[in-house]
């Protein structure tokens, strides 16, 4: 690989073991328990690069994992050095919760700081505690009675989920490497296990009832436009030309070369996506910076969205990414800057055949969809909180439905509206009210009866 991203950690996996990189044996055994768990991850280059020092936004994140498995609902965890929409903020949430982890007292969480022995064994014995195991063992020669960290040291060597040097120390300032995590992650796998809590039948992707919101109105407007989107303040027109709203002026930006989709600085044309300094292609392919998930590469038409404040990037592909008559359409999520994945998301269609024609991101907790069916084209919030982050999996090459149950959570939705099919292409808005979309070549208002967000 060409560039090795801080996330790619937990967000750029492999879904399974079998890395180039990693001894035959019982710690190849552990590590691939706790991969195929989904609590840690390899490297797109297929190794798993086990010396590397973890730190502690890496330890929560991978800790979250875990928790999600338990059922922990999420505490919010407000630290100066952690900016919201960060990529480990779910973990650290998730951690908080649980009071695993906490900050100093200026109020930051140093989350770039390397984790030592004594530090894991004091979050490892506090899970222990939420799990209701006891056991300990007697204390290290190195170890000090009077060490912050000595009853957390007794606590995980009783457990199994920590081990002793060869000459029995525990060396409590030296690093934590991803062998030694992925160890400690494997023994603790049986007891998160047990307390796992009962599955629930899935509830349904979209609720039975009426929608609650209602189509008041819809205006074509004499401006020549095949696609509308939109990102933060900006609402991009593509026609002939390409056209910008911003601040209340309407700024024409050239000639459309036969873009699909386009915020300024992204455009998205022939399925890769430029932001006018470099291209960003799909892992596995050449000729640019490979940032998308492999099943990318199938991509052949989609819209492009950025969050209020753009620092993500969306990309949906109007249709499932698979040949396969596939209910799945992927969401990724890039960041802005510097350019990488974030995360990936699963958005499940109604019906085989459907296709995203528009996606708006008003709100940075929920995105607007227009999907197409036979009869209707329906109007759907997301809940983009609800997404499952499978990174780069076996499911990446489709056939999701084939799978009973579905082995990936679907987004949750909400049906606001039903509109007759009538081909629009493309999603924006001016206000909580007012939409954009385009139909027959022209772009379209749409107002509701009522507010979006």
């Amino acid at each position: 690989m060409k560039r090795i991203w801080v996330w790619a950690f937990f967000g750029l996996g492999l879904a399974l073991a079998g890395f180039s990189d990693l001894p035959a044996g019982p710690v190849a055994e552990r590590v691939e328990r706790v991969v195929q768990a989904g609590w840690m991850q390899g490297y797109p280059d297929g190794t798993f690069r086990g010396t590397e020092p973890v730190n502690r936004y890496q330890l929560v994140a991978t800790l979250g994992r875990a928790l999600k498995d338990l059922g922990v609902e999420p505490k919010q965890a407000a630290f100066k050095d952690v900016p919201q929409g960060h990529w480990a903020m779910e973990g650290l949430a998730l951690a908080a919760a649980w009071e695993l982890v906490s900050g100093y007292p200026d109020g930051t969480f140093r989350g770039q700081e390397e984790l030592n022995r004594a530090a894991l064994a004091v979050v490892l014995a506090k899970m222990l505690d939420r799990l209701g195991v006891t056991k300990e063992a007697p204390l290290p020669w190195d170890v000090p009675q009077d060490h912050w960290a000595a009853a957390a040291v007794c606590r995980v060597l009783g457990a199994g989920l920590m081990s002793l040097n060869p000459d029995d120390s525990f060396g409590l300032a030296a690093k934590v490497n991803r062998y030694q995590l992925a160890l400690a992650l494997a023994r603790l796998q049986p007891l998160v296990e047990a307390k796992k809590p009962a599955p629930v039948p899935p509830t349904p992707s979209v609720a039975p009832q009426s929608p609650s919101f209602s189509l008041a109105s819809q205006e074509t407007l004499d401006v020549a436009a095949r696609w509308v989107g939109a990102g933060g303040k900006k609402v991009v027109a593509l026609g002939e030309r390409v056209l910008l709203w911003e601040a209340g002026r309407v700024q024409d930006l050239g000639p459309n070369e036969s873009l699909q989709a386009a915020i300024p600085p992204w455009k998205l044309k022939g399925g890769v996506l430029e932001d006018g300094k470099a291209r960003y292609v799909p892992l596995g392919t050449k000729g640019g910076k490979e940032v998308l998930p492999p099943v990318f590469q199938r991509l052949r038409e989609g819209h492009l969205s950025l969050d209020p404040m753009g620092a993500y990037l969306l990309v949906v592909p109007s249709i499932p990414l698979c040949d396969c008559p596939s209910r799945v359409v992927r969401f990724a999520l890039l960041l802005t800057n510097p350019v990488g994945l974030y995360a990936e998301y699963v958005y499940l269609l109604d019906q085989p055949g459907n296709r995203v024609v528009g996606v708006a991101w008003p709100d940075s907790k929920s995105l607007i969809v227009l999907e197409e069916g036979k009869t209707h084209t329906l109007l759907y919030r997301v809940n983009l909180g609800a997404g499952e982050d499978i990174a780069f999996s076996v499911w990446d090459e489709g056939g999701l439905e084939e799978r009973n149950p579905l082995p990936v959570r679907p987004v949750g939705k909400v049906l606001l509206a039903e509109l007759p099919v009538v081909s629009v292409w493309g999603l924006g808005f001016e206000g909580p009210e007012r939409l954009l979309t385009t139909r027959e070549g022209k772009l379209v208002h749409v107002q509701l009866s009522t507010t979006l967000w």
